[in-house]
């Protein structure tokens, strides 16, 4: 499958807890060591941004993305910055 420039990140308001459920299951299957303390994709650590960087890793094994939390974007997760509100950064 050609991914291109696609991405499958998380949505923004997706449920915490789904979030969190899919970063521990798939950090089971992917390598999850570029969201580790000091790693590439750690900063900036909350969770929106670590779930999309777990959703695109399962992505890019799968050719899926899981559209229950997550969208197809164009923005790598691991440079996807966008303002947050703050009750997403918790």
């Amino acid at each position: 499958m050609q991914f291109g420039s696609n991405w499958c990140v998380a949505q923004i308001g997706a449920p915490q807890d789904k979030l969190q459920g899919f970063i521990d299951y798939a950090c089971g299957v992917v390598d999850c060591t570029a969201i580790q303390p000091g790693a590439p994709c750690f900063e900036p650590n909350n969770l929106v941004m670590h779930a999309s960087f777990v959703l695109n890793q399962e992505y890019r094994r799968t050719g899926s993305c899981n559209l229950d939390i997550g969208v197809i974007t164009v923005n790598n997760p691991c440079n996807f910055f966008f303002p947050l509100p703050h009750f997403l950064l918790s």
